[in-house]
């Protein structure tokens, strides 16, 4: 059996959570077991470590630099929009400028979620409609993505018309009659997990290629 140990770097509590409840337990039957670690983004005065906020190439060099010695491999899951000045690249340009950043003897796969975490919560409307007992939501998801050809990964305009923008909205106009207002750490896993990775995968391309890649690196 070839166990394979990897690190994720995680921007926030959000990915956190989205690795510990779901990610892992799809990993490991594969025999891949996945630890995510939070991205440290500044310290204060004290010498504090605090995640959240901008990120930047140097950072992510730094600490990607930390996790290899100790795991099979390092991944990443970092928000497009979470980087310092991201409209400097694409999502692409921005993975592939990472991996430049490291010669051959460190293992790394990197990804950036196009555009934001939220992004993978319109893989399936049918769910709106059955949490807000609604289907009135399901006919705005569908809308939403009727307009980007239902290419899921590419909902955004701007930041603000970004995919957590779209969901905070939705909560704002249908919630009012349950009180229920967007958090994206209990909201955001809720409805993940309720969708399934494999539904995920069917839903976004590059989501799929990425975590393929995850589930194979027990095979080398």
């Amino acid at each position: 059996m070839n166990i394979k140990r990897i690190a994720i770097s995680v921007e926030g509590k959000t990915e956190e959570a989205f690795v510990k409840k779901v990610l892992s337990k799809h990993l490991e039957q594969f025999h891949i077991y996945i630890t995510p670690i939070t991205i440290e983004t500044s310290r204060d005065a004290n010498g504090k470590k605090h995640t959240g906020g901008s990120i930047y190439l140097d950072r992510v060099v730094k600490d990607i630099s930390k996790l290899q010695k100790n795991y099979s491999y390092v991944t990443t899951f970092y928000d497009f929009y979470g980087f310092e000045n991201p409209n400097n690249y694409t999502v692409d340009e921005l993975e592939a400028e990472i991996h430049k950043k490291f010669d051959n003897s460190i293992k790394i796969v990197p990804y950036i979620q196009k555009y934001e975490f939220e992004t993978l919560l319109f893989a399936k409307p049918s769910y709106f409609k059955d949490y807000f007992n609604n289907i009135e939501v399901e006919k705005e998801i569908n809308s939403i993505l009727s307009k980007f050809n239902n290419k899921i990964e590419n909902i955004n305009n701007s930041k603000e018309t970004a995919p957590s923008k779209r969901i905070q909205e939705i909560f704002e106009i249908y919630g009012k009659n349950n009180n229920k207002t967007y958090n994206k750490v209990l909201h955001g896993i809720d409805i993940i997990e309720k969708i399934g990775i494999d539904h995920l995968k069917k839903s976004l391309p590059r989501f799929k290629n990425w975590l393929e890649k995850i589930e194979k690196l027990n095979l080398e």
